[in-house]
């Protein structure tokens, strides 16, 4: 007769019964954090001629030799948008 193949378990070693060979199932030791809900930022769109008045600033910024996150600081917007609004055409 033909020896039966063993099935491997998925469980690690020293995670089976002696008596039986069965994998026992292990429930993890740490304890998972909640996650903390944070309430969801308002979206607000800014209007033209507030782009127009952000565009000004940003490029007299540049002028006065002043680092882009000096000038993002400033006006409360981030880096990436100080320089989207200095290349804009």
């Amino acid at each position: 007769m033909a020896k039966k193949a063993k099935k491997k378990s998925a469980a690690s070693a020293g995670t089976s019964s002696k008596k039986t060979k069965k994998a026992i199932a292990v429930k993890s030791v740490k304890a998972k954090k909640p996650v903390k809900k944070t309430a969801a930022r308002k979206v607000s769109r800014r209007s033209t001629a507030d782009v127009a008045k952000l565009r000004k600033s940003v490029i007299a910024g540049f002028k006065a030799k002043k680092s882009a996150e000096a000038i993002a600081k400033d006006l409360g917007i981030s880096k990436p948008y100080v320089y989207v609004l200095k290349n804009k055409a």
